[in-house]
């Protein structure tokens, strides 16, 4: 991570290979942390215990606020903004896992063990949850696991099963207790930053042209803009490369395919400038990236 901000460097955005288990207690920003579009090889559980902004992942746009736990599965692209002044830093738990690893550990709990697989594999309605009153049973179970097993080192106990266990009960009940739409990001304008997702989702392999987005979903271009940022805290262009870069990382380490024509395959058809591109965002080129994994 930069030291200081919280956030980490470029290299970091698309990872190449994922440990079994990190796990990273209240940790704090005071500095402005504007995030940016990543993804993960690791499953994420994100607790806010304190702060406020916006998570964009899966084309939809949630608040960021105390007692709120979010969930992205691995290889998911999403984005935390967190607007941090004086009086209101950004603090967090923060919880990398490979879900085939607890899976095993699951399977003496056989219902637990069926929603964690649709969690971990399925499409999800929601992915963050407000937890309310239970916001404190959470925090005891995080400062418990931080304190008495040891972090990083006992998450393979007895005590860490029955951590994940219970932690993986608490998602449930949320789960099953939450509207889909609840947690959304309130009013009309967060319904265009979808269409806008969605949009460029479906057509990111292509040569983007905003006038022709603005009018197939029957916007101006400058509204289109205004909206998108005001509502996810990113720009469009900062959207579409993560899109474009996520699925090149894919390509890389899943194909022996030319790099000239994974850049094509992602709608960046000029060689040299994808490369450039590429080392800029993820901070190695294409071709180190393809040998890390």
């Amino acid at each position: 991570m930069l030291e200081g901000s919280g956030m980490m460097s470029g290299k970091d955005a698309f990872e190449s290979s994922a440990r079994p288990f990190a796990f990273d207690y209240r940790l704090r920003s005071d500095r402005p942390f504007d995030g940016y579009y990543h993804s993960h090889l690791a499953a994420e559980l994100l607790y806010v215990h304190r702060g406020r902004g916006k998570v964009v992942v899966r084309e939809r746009t949630y608040e960021l606020k105390a007692g709120t736990l979010f969930f992205f599965q691995p290889d998911q692209l999403h984005r935390v903004h967190a607007e941090i002044d004086a009086e209101a830093p950004y603090e967090r738990t923060i919880l990398h896992f490979m879900p085939p690893v607890l899976e095993e550990h699951l399977r003496a709990f056989p219902e637990l063990h069926r929603f964690f697989m649709q969690l971990w594999q399925g499409r999800l309605v929601r992915q963050a949850f407000e937890l309310g009153e239970r916001g404190e049973l959470l925090e005891q179970l995080l400062r418990y696991f931080a304190d008495r097993i040891g972090g990083t080192a006992g998450w393979q106990s007895e005590e860490g099963t029955l951590f994940f266990a219970q932690l993986v009960q608490l998602i449930r009940t949320m789960a099953e207790q939450s509207a889909p739409e609840g947690g959304a990001v309130p009013g009309g304008s967060a319904r265009h930053s979808e269409q806008i997702m969605k949009w460029i989702n479906a057509r990111y392999q292509e040569k983007f042209d905003l006038e022709e987005m603005a009018g197939a979903l029957h916007l101006s271009k400058f509204h289109l803009s205004r909206v998108f940022r005001s509502e996810t805290g990113s720009s469009i262009t900062e959207y579409l490369i993560a899109r474009r870069l996520k699925e090149a990382c894919r390509l890389l380490r899943a194909t022996a395919l030319p790099i000239e024509m994974i850049g094509m395959e992602v709608g960046i058809g000029n060689a040299s400038y994808f490369s450039q591109l590429f080392r800029k965002q993820i901070g190695v080129t294409p071709h180190e990236y393809r040998m890390r994994k």
